[in-house]
């Protein structure tokens, strides 16, 4: 049983990276019976203690904000059905968060940690790619994004807007290698849960110490890959399709079926989603070209099939 709201912190977390193969990790222990998760995917606690999600500028969903838990109190109740189970925490923003890993060495410094990463560039384009999809992104080109990019965190948008900032691993692994001894962090590569994910899903079971189990939910590992288009109106989907008064006056006035269709008249023709360029992933590339032996060393993988 959890002992008090103010003690309680769980055993193991998998912190990272973004669009890195997280959410199939999540279906993968959540059908484990010595496992408890909560159903609030990403708690993100440790990232945003006390302090407001909400970001400062830009788009973002305030759905997926909403479910972010900042209070302790409350952090601690979304396990209060753990019972015996082992308790886990799967927040990808933990690896990109300044003061994530020393605030979770502090609560619980025998904590497992698992860390997956991807290639940087494939990582930043498919992070682009889910905010077409969900209307959060206004460029329409991966390259303007990229452009934008240090703007758009001055003025405080979403960490995920961070596309080529947060493929600089080897800091943000660093953290947690300087706060964990080694022999309690995994880390996993996303090409390996695609390719071998029943290897990978053993060495998660031995390294957090429970019986592995056939993957009875192998999720696919990332969801954007086959999106084909998004909406041509990106701004007015985004009102439309998020939780805000647009949406609250839409559900008063109208049935699901004929909001459903109003809001594809709305959106207007969709647009096809671009691909990445040649050009840009190599430029991409060399900016992660000089800690890639760094991480390799660091991490004990390698690394050589990311794109150079």
């Amino acid at each position: 049983m959890i002992k008090s709201h103010t003690d309680f912190s769980p055993q193991f977390f998998v912190v990272g990276a973004p669009k890195a193969g997280t959410t199939a990790v999540y279906h993968w222990l959540r059908s484990h019976p010595a496992v408890f998760l909560p159903s609030v995917k990403e708690p993100s606690y440790f990232a945003y203690v006390d302090s407001s999600a909400t970001p400062r500028g830009g788009p973002y969903d305030p759905d997926y904000v909403r479910k972010i838990t900042v209070n302790r109190k409350s952090y601690a109740e979304l396990y209060d059905a753990a019972g015996s189970g082992l308790t886990g925490d799967i927040s990808p923003v933990y690896l990109l968060n300044e003061c994530a890993a020393e605030r979770i060495a502090a609560a619980r410094p025998d904590a497992r940690i698992i860390i997956l990463l991807r290639d940087p560039v494939e990582r930043a384009f498919s992070q682009f790619m889910h905010h077409l999809r969900d209307s959060i992104e206004p460029c329409e080109t991966f390259e303007e994004a990229l452009e934008q990019e240090e703007k758009r965190l001055f003025d405080g948008w979403s960490p995920g807007h961070a596309y080529a900032a947060h493929g600089h691993y080897l800091s943000q692994i660093e953290k947690y290698f300087a706060v964990f001894p080694k022999e309690q962090i995994l880390v996993l590569e996303y090409q390996d849960l695609q390719s071998a994910p029943e290897h990978c899903w053993r060495q998660i079971c031995e390294h957090l110490r429970i019986e592995p189990i056939g993957l009875v939910q192998n999720e696919r590992v990332n969801a954007t890959c086959d999106l084909v288009d998004v909406s041509g109106r990106p701004g007015l989907a985004r009102r439309l399709k998020h939780p805000g008064p647009v949406q609250a006056l839409l559900k008063r006035l109208m049935p699901p079926r004929l909001r459903a269709k109003l809001r594809h008249f709305l959106e207007g023709p969709r647009r096809p989603v671009p691909a990445l360029r040649a050009d840009t992933a190599h430029s991409l590339a060399g900016r992660y070209q000089s800690e890639r032996r760094k991480i390799e060393q660091l991490i004990g993988l390698s690394l050589a099939h990311w794109t150079s």
